[in-house]
């Protein structure tokens, strides 16, 4: 399990994803929401920014935990949402 301590921000595609709402786990404004993004394309937002990001295929969302999307894990250089909309600029 990855706490604060670690230093690192745990990111969810849902995060990114157009055809969610926000009360369904879309953190970014719907202007910068990307249809269907995928963990890796995350991954390689991040590295582009210097968050030495860390790919987990088969983990899943909270609120889909039944659905395996992956999550990303990328240092902790910015506040969450600073980070989520330079990512989200980047896909």
């Amino acid at each position: 399990m990855v706490s604060k301590r670690d230093g690192k921000l745990v990111l969810y595609p849902r995060f990114f994803d157009a055809s969610k709402t926000r009360a369904e786990g879309r953190r970014v404004p719907a202007d910068l929401a990307k249809p269907e993004p995928h963990a890796g394309d995350i991954a390689e937002a991040a590295k582009t920014l210097g968050l030495n990001p860390v790919l987990e295929k088969d983990a899943a969302h909270p609120l889909a935990w039944w659905e395996k999307s992956g999550r990303v894990l990328v240092d902790k250089k910015w506040k969450k949402e600073e980070t989520l909309k330079r990512i989200a600029k980047r896909l």
